[in-house]
């Protein structure tokens, strides 16, 4: 009798009249928070944002829009969205598809925790499928680039594949800077959306006059790469580590072998 009873009496919470059972906690960000959520035998992961702010609101719509623009397998799918009132704030939530193996970040420490590595062929399936998706948003018009690629926003797919998420930092890739207000800005933006162990040399100190463009990404891109070999990121998070070029291979582990070729 108790455990019907506590299976009733589970919270609820619907999008766009729809609802859904909370059966528990995934995650929670600074302003966000991650439930799974069932209706009937359909399981998704939900995504609630506070919206207090202006720029919050900003994000908020700069994701879903981000999520629409790319329908790829490895990206992760937006099946509903919806803003509610509560109070004095509103509330964002978006539905997306739930993936129960948990993310890249995850795989790497349980696997160092156990005193091994990731298989050379399990990396590189996965990091061809991340490949994949990044390659999705250079290819719009205009190209968009995720700015904060890492093991943390990496979910296991099947078959060995990434499934790409938290899209609330997608900008668009190219960017002219014509002077230093224009570059502190871009500085301090991606201070606040790009991790800084991920993050390419030419976004921490922003030059007065340059281009930006999707190369950032690629930077992110090899960086994710090393830690799925070694662990974690060659960078540790400072501007003078990631503009110093100097990246240690440790002499026991190598990445890849001459022999396999699955692209």
């Amino acid at each position: 009798m108790g455990h019907k009873c506590s299976s009733f009496c589970r919270p609820s919470v619907t999008v766009n009249g729809r609802r859904y059972r909370v059966v528990k906690d995934l995650g929670e960000g600074a302003f966000s928070y991650v439930n799974l959520v069932h209706h009937g035998k359909e399981w998704f992961a939900l995504k609630r944002m506070r919206l207090q702010l202006p720029e919050q609101e900003e994000a908020f719509e700069r994701e879903v829009d981000a999520h629409r623009a790319v329908d790829h397998p490895s990206v992760l799918a937006l099946h509903d969205v919806d803003v509610v009132t509560k109070g004095t704030y509103k509330e964002a939530r978006m539905l997306v598809t739930y993936y129960k193996d948990g993310t890249v970040q995850d795989l790497i420490e349980c696997t160092l925790s156990q005193g091994g590595y990731i298989p050379e062929l399990n990396i590189l399936h996965m990091f061809k499928s991340l490949c994949d998706a990044i390659l999705a948003f250079h290819s719009l018009e205009p190209p968009l680039a995720h700015r904060d690629i890492k093991p943390h926003n990496l979910l296991l797919g099947p078959n060995m594949t990434v499934v790409l998420m938290d899209l609330g930092s997608v900008s668009k890739a190219r960017c002219t800077i014509t002077s230093r207000r224009e570059a502190l800005a871009l500085q301090e933006k991606c201070a606040q959306e790009c991790t800084a162990a991920y993050r390419a040399p030419e976004l921490f100190e922003v030059p007065s006059n340059c281009e930006i463009d999707e190369r950032s990404d690629v930077w992110s891109l090899g960086c994710t790469l090393y830690a799925m070999a070694y662990g974690q990121s060659p960078c540790d998070g400072s501007a003078l580590s990631a503009n110093s070029g100097n990246i240690q291979i440790p002499s026991d582990r190598y990445i890849m072998k001459t022999n396999i070729r699955i692209f």
